[in-house]
């Protein structure tokens, strides 16, 4: 029985995507088993004072930490992180990273496949670029029929919050 190219490109995102995830969090876990505080050192240099808590004003060191987040895991609000409600945030922090990465990487599978699925297109070189959900198309076509036929497929892929069609008609 043949599989569409559509259809393996699904399957093997989905491997891909299972397998990174698993792997991420396996990575995680074996560390607190195993005793050792993945955040020490960079705890560490982010409290100035020493006084093992971290105050607001010493976090923003760290800018991929936001105000809300620093309140959010300041579980027993004293205006401080522990460092275990640091090592919270910041396992919390990377998995959202993780999954964003996946998310796009996933439409941009899901986009390719598309495009290969479609029998004009699919001997054309289209360059597809995903960033939270926004899909940069590029590259060359012979006429504008397949440029506006590629961001039509493209727009009704799941996951897709835009498209930005930078195809370029040569002909």
């Amino acid at each position: 029985m043949s599989m569409s190219k559509y259809k393996q490109a699904i399957i093997f995102g989905s491997l891909l995507a299972t397998t990174i995830t698993v792997n991420a969090f396996a990575f995680d876990l074996d560390e607190v088993q195993n005793g050792v505080q993945p955040y020490q050192e960079e705890f560490k240099a982010l409290d100035k004072n020493s006084n093992s808590t971290l105050t607001w004003a010493e976090i923003q060191q760290d800018k991929n930490v936001k105000k809300k987040d620093f309140k959010a895991f300041d579980h027993d609000n004293d205006g401080t992180l522990s460092y275990e409600e640091f090592a919270e945030l910041k396992t919390q922090t990377s998995q959202k990273a993780i999954k964003g990465a996946m998310s796009d990487s996933w439409i941009t599978t899901k986009v390719k496949a598309k495009l290969l699925e479609e029998e004009s297109l699919k001997s054309l070189k289209i360059s597809v670029e995903t960033h939270k959900g926004e899909v940069l198309l590029s590259g060359f076509v012979g006429d504008a029929s397949l440029k506006a036929k590629a961001e039509e497929l493209v727009t009704g892929v799941e996951g897709v919050k835009s498209v930005k069609n930078a195809i370029v008609v040569k002909g």
